[in-house]
């Protein structure tokens, strides 16, 4: 989220100066690669003695000159709303749909363990001929269209949520399309990643009861979504990974703020009973010395 929206501490900065360095380091390293170069003169001697670098090493440093003064001029183009309210407002959605996808989850899990709730099994297939009117009852939600909307609203940031995970692997960074860069075998590769993604979607909707519709339909039934066991084991491990993601990833800053907060407020206190405590010593051995004296 950060690569497509401003943060609030980029505007604690001065970006007006760092755009005008960035500007001058760009054009500097323009002109050096603009010189020519005198084949006739040794290099290894003007290397060893100068230190002039390569042209690759100023081709290089010349386009991460241009890729930060291009995120500098982004960054200085954005607008009042962008700048103070997209980040949070974003952060904030991010956090109420996964809490709300957890809370989904655990009731889920409750219903399950009491018996309330049945096993999210398939429904039967299809027959040809016969009427599939009144065959199926089900239950969007028990919040009516607000429910509905709100179910494909968590399916939807499952699938932006899975898509983003799983290209955030090792392996499968080194596949992820580029812009008029991907090779055949990468864009078969993305297609099957996509496809197995696409294809476990229903699966995970119905065992983890985001929602009650069979999104599977007529097409097939799945045994083991009749296991008591798979489907509790699943909808903890789902339960767990989102609670950790929340308490690492959205309140780790918030965490850590307010123990350094408490931190320096404790150091502040001790600091002070300290000087109060050594103010008493003193007041009291001048006391006593000058009680001394008088006798």
């Amino acid at each position: 989220m950060g690569r497509l929206m401003v943060k609030p501490g980029w505007f604690l900065r001065d970006l007006a100066e760092e755009y005008q360095a960035a500007v001058l380091q760009e054009d500097a390293l323009a002109r050096q690669l603009a010189q020519p170069v005198n084949p006739l003169q040794p290099r290894g001697i003007i290397r060893s003695t100068y230190r002039v670098p390569t042209r690759e090493a100023l081709l290089h440093q010349y386009h991460t000159a241009k890729k930060t003064r291009l995120k500098l001029e982004e960054r200085r183009r954005a607008g009042v709303l962008k700048r103070t309210l997209a980040y949070p407002l974003a952060l904030l959605l991010l956090l109420v749909l996964t809490g709300t996808a957890l809370a989904i989850v655990g009731l889920n899990t409750l219903q399950l363990l009491i018996g309330i709730k049945a096993l999210p099994l398939a429904s039967a297939p299809a027959i040809l001929g016969e009427a599939q009117q009144g065959k199926r009852s089900v239950l969007l939600s028990v919040m009516g269209s607000v429910g509905a909307l709100l179910e494909v609203v968590l399916i939807l940031y499952l699938i932006a949520a899975s898509l983003l995970g799983c290209y955030s692997l090792p392996f499968f960074a080194k596949i992820r399309p580029q812009p008029q860069d991907t090779p055949m075998v990468h864009v078969i590769a993305n297609c099957v990643v996509v496809l197995i993604l696409s294809s476990a979607l229903p699966l995970l909707a119905r065992t983890l009861g985001i929602t009650n519709f069979d999104l599977l339909g007529d097409y097939g039934k799945i045994s083991w979504l009749g296991n008591f066991w798979i489907v509790l084991g699943y909808n903890i491990l789902f339960a767990t990974a989102t609670a950790w993601c929340l308490v690492k990833k959205f309140t780790a800053t918030i965490r850590h703020e307010i123990y350094i907060r408490f931190k320096l407020m404790a150091m502040s206190l001790m600091k002070r009973d300290t000087f109060k405590l050594s103010a008493q010593v003193m007041n009291g051995s001048m006391m006593n010395s000058g009680n001394m004296k008088e006798e």
